[in-house]
């Protein structure tokens, strides 16, 4: 059996590319239903096989709920919930990974040595995975590489573009799903490492699909309101298949305008075809991609290269077909990318040429037809694992491994784990022909539900406590997989009070560390700020000092103290791994990671004029809703305002500035969200919200004027990914409120929230939980994104969301002593489901899957869903 045949796979969101490599170095795409590339989906049919690619799409016709478009934006969930049953992230992976195999078999009578790829920001962890999914399918241990390092291969080998040592490449990856952009350097030994690496989530080509169904249903409506209502809103199996064939119809006219400048677009149920323009398309695409060029210019500003100083700008992903993608980039960026026919292909061939060596490589055009040997084992089973050969992987291209330098200032974290919002509208338009409303609603829905358990159950025993509470502090934080608690008791030498810090794991409720009696002092307060590698707290230590509070970093793995840091102010932020610590009245910012060792600092204003920092904070990202539980890690970046009316966004990773401009007042009420900076200002009657675009030098790029008797807006936040609320106290009533809600992308205020007593509004993913007096009582009543209400009101008000698609009340923290109260579980259609009754606690915090309690018996974690 040959010993140099090599296959690469890249198992995209979307779909799946793969390439053999011939021992003489010819490469071959494999081809899955006469196409090069496979749909990435699964489906679990009633007797446990899971199927594939495009049979998976025909499948999902009958169930819906036993389909899974993108199991690989699942990773991080561990399981996929197909019809009834939960299904390892892992197994699903193998049965794609088994297909390639088996397909790769049927070309070459084994399977070869393999590479596989995944996106630079992936952790160890979900390698693991990938490889775990290799293995259940078969494969030898596989060899991985990152997308863009082997687009960068692709680049220089296959293209011949020469790159010096220390010459830096921009790979932008535009796919259906996501956009992943990366800047790789050029080593001394011919390898690449990664300079900076981000991209945006929630745009892809399946956006660009709504956009002009969007736009043709603009004419539709207007021409024939009827056909319309049943495209847009269908109940049948018959206006489900015309839905379908409409998002067909567009998506081809769509790579049609790649190629001519005019594409006709069959209607069902018109008489005439409309047709769509390149024009159209240009105008249509031209906002999605303004984000694409900004988040381009973000990370190339992370390596402090400017654009022309780049060897290259290598385009690859389905997406970047699209003429207008490289015309806007190269607009942008003032340099011309490279695109090619088949952009689907560089990554997965790339990697093959990075581990097969220099051999010459044969263009497929060119390519004899490659012997066809007969298979080493039957392969009518649709599920029975590939024969494993022998031999060990290649030799890698020397210095394959690729050094990180600069991140986006997050810590590791499962980016999809709920879906954009027109994934899965589109990937219900690929498959969806038969289906109730409710399967196309389970379908379209990005937001996934998740169910509650009947019953709160504890994990583990309670962990006693170290000597006896004195009501100074109580404080939780759940952090994914670990929870530190922290509570006080009196000192036993009456020095103050001693801090008791312990940390358990969430999963099972075993301790892993404690730190008893250690802190002692006054001058606690709440302030914990936790992530994956991070864990600080504060004290205030010396009144009389010009640095009276202390910041103690500490060890999540052991409880140690790694670094103390003292500080003339207390105000700090969160933001990924790093603790942003920032003056009020000062004018000193100073950035630390896990280890308390400083990651950046940089000085606004000039203390000895009198211009000092009168307001800070991380701007946003619609990512912070996807996963609450995990509280806001923000875009990696500070915007603060001076005394002297200027605002001021910084890089905290680097601490340069990004933008700065005179805007209004600093009484002002601001706020970062998306790389948007919200002002609202006060006018004697009403106020102006203004909005300035941050990557663009702050300028301003909307004014909304409100007229309204009330008082000035005292918050401004989040309650949507682009959904901002505004909230104006109602004069002479406590604690009600009129809320406008601003959508950034109409440039308008599109719904107001004042006929009744309205409380408060709280992002729940893409829907809002929205708070409101019936008499005393204070009810919640969830809207969606239409502000259409969504179930029935619940009786119960202060849910906290703890995903996308759920969330959690509990018995509220007194400060002083316990609080009894319910658990209830709430889902985004409004479902209330009772966990506990009377619960005691003194303080509590939640993740996706667990309740962590201080209880009067001890430090407790509870279950409410599997992990």
């Amino acid at each position: 059996m040959p010993a140099d045949y090599l296959l690469s796979v890249d198992l995209g969101t979307s779909h799946t590319v793969a390439v053999l490599v011939w021992p003489d170095g010819r490469t071959r795409p494999l081809l899955f239903d006469g196409s090069p590339v496979m749909p990435s989906a699964v489906f679990l049919d009633p007797g446990g096989t899971i199927h594939t690619g495009r049979d998976a799409e025909r499948l999902a016709l009958t169930a819906p709920e036993r389909f899974e478009p993108n199991p690989k934006q699942r990773i991080a969930d561990g399981t996929i919930l197909l019809g009834d049953r939960e299904v390892p992230v892992a197994a699903a992976l193998a049965a794609i990974l088994g297909r390639v195999a088996r397909t790769a078999i049927e070309s070459v009578g084994h399977l070869p040595n393999t590479v596989l790829t995944c996106p630079a920001a992936w952790s160890e962890q979900r390698r693991g995975t990938l490889h775990d999914a290799a293995a259940k399918a078969g494969y030898r241990p596989v060899k991985i590489l990152t997308e863009p390092v082997a687009a960068a291969h692709y680049y220089t080998s296959r293209l011949s573009h020469p790159m010096r040592p220390g010459q830096a490449l921009a790979v932008f990856d535009f796919g259906g799903g996501t956009l992943d952009i990366a800047v790789l350097e050029r080593r001394q030994d011919g390898s690449f490492g990664v300079l900076a690496d981000g991209g945006l989530p929630d745009l892809g080509g399946l956006d660009f699909d709504a956009v002009l169904v969007e736009h043709i249903g603009a004419t539709v409506k207007q021409r024939d309101p009827e056909i319309w209502k049943r495209l847009e809103n269908p109940t049948g199996a018959s206006e489900m298949r015309n839905r379908r064939e409409l998002w067909e119809e567009v998506r081809a006219a769509k790579e049609m305008l790649s190629r001519s400048s005019v594409a006709p677009v069959t209607v069902p149920d018109m008489a005439q075809s409309l047709h769509l323009t390149r024009g159209e398309l240009d105008q249509l695409s031209r906002p999605l991609l303004s984000r694409a060029v900004g988040e381009t210019q973000r990370v190339l500003g992370l390596t402090g290269r400017r654009p022309e100083q780049l060897a290259g700008l290598f385009l690859v992903g389905g997406s970047s077909r699209m003429p207008m993608v490289s015309k806007v980039l190269h607009e942008g960026l003032g340099i011309a990318p490279t695109v090619l026919e088949q952009p689907e292909l560089p990554v997965s061939e790339g990697a093959a040429l990075a581990l097969a060596g220099p051999a010459p490589v044969t263009p497929p055009a060119q390519m004899p037809s490659p012997p066809v040997q007969s298979p080493t084992a039957p392969h009518s089973a649709p599920h029975s694992s590939p024969p494993m050969r022998s031999g060990s992987l290649p030799p890698v291209t020397p210095g394959t491994d690729e050094t990180v330098m600069l991140r986006r200032g997050e810590p590791e974290k499962p980016k999809r784990r709920i879906r954009p919002k027109w994934i899965a509208i589109a990937a219900a338009v690929v498959v969806l022909a038969i289906v109730l409303p409710i399967g196309w609603f389970w379908l379209t829905n990005p937001y996934k539900q998740k169910p509650f358990d009947e019953e709160l159950a504890p994990v583990g025993a309670a962990t006693a406590y170290s000597g006896e509470l004195n009501d100074g502090l109580y404080q939780v934080r759940v952090w994914d997989d670990k929870t530190l608690f922290a509570y006080t008791t009196s000192s036993t030498d009456a020095s103050g009070e001693e801090l008791h810090l312990r940390a358990v794991a969430t999963a099972t409720g075993e301790p892993l560390w404690e730190s008893d009696a250690v802190f002692t002092g006054t001058g606690w307060d709440g302030n914990f700020y936790v992530s994956e590698d991070l864990v600080a707290f504060s004290q205030e230590v010396d009144t009389a000092s010009e640095t009276p509070y202390r910041f103690y970093f500490l060890d999540w793995e052991t409880g140690d103290t790694r670094n103390t840091v003292d500080s003339a102010d207390r105000t700090a932020a969160r933001s990924g791994d790093h603790l942003v610590l920032g003056p009020l009245g000062g004018n000193t910012f100073t950035v630390y990671d896990g280890d308390g060792e400083t990651v950046s600092s940089w000085e606004l204003g000039n203390v000895e004029e009198g211009v000092t920092v009168s307001n800070w904070d991380l701007v946003g990202t619609p990512d912070d809703l996807k996963e609450p539980s995990l509280r806001a890690n923000g875009n990696g970046r500070v915007w603060a305002v001076t005394s002297d009316n200027v605002a001021h966004v910084h890089d905290l990773e680097s601490g340069e500035k990004v933008a700065s401009k005179e805007v209004e007042t600093v009484d002002d009420m601001y706020f970062g969200w998306d790389n948007l900076l919200y002002v609202a200002v006060d006018k004697e009657t009403g106020y102006d919200l203004n909005v300035y675009d941050i990557d663009d030098g702050l300028s301003r790029v909307d004014e909304e004027t409100v007229e309204s008797d009330t008082p000035a807006p005292d918050q401004v936040k989040a309650c949507g990914e682009k959904l901002i609320c505004v909230r104006e106290p109602v004069e002479g009533a406590i604690d009600v409120y009129t809320w406008r809600i601003y959508n950034p992308d109409k440039e308008e205020i599109v719904h107001v929230f004042d006929e009744g007593e309205y409380r408060y509004i709280t992002p729940l993913g893409n829907r809002m939980m929205v708070e409101f007096y019936e008499g005393d009582d204070v009810r919640t009543r969830i809207y969606d994104k239409g502000f259409d209400e969504v179930g029935n009101d619940v009786g119960e008000s202060d849910f906290e969301a703890i995903d996308g698609g759920s969330a959690l009340n509990w018995p509220a923290a007194s400060g002083f002593s316990t609080s009894t109260g319910n658990v209830i579980g709430l889902g985004r259609d409004g479902a209330r489901t009772s966990l506990h009754i009377d619960l005691e606690v003194y303080a509590c915090d939640a993740s996706e899957t667990r309740l962590s309690c201080l209880t009067v018996e001890g430090m407790q974690v509870y279950s409410f869903r599997d992990a």
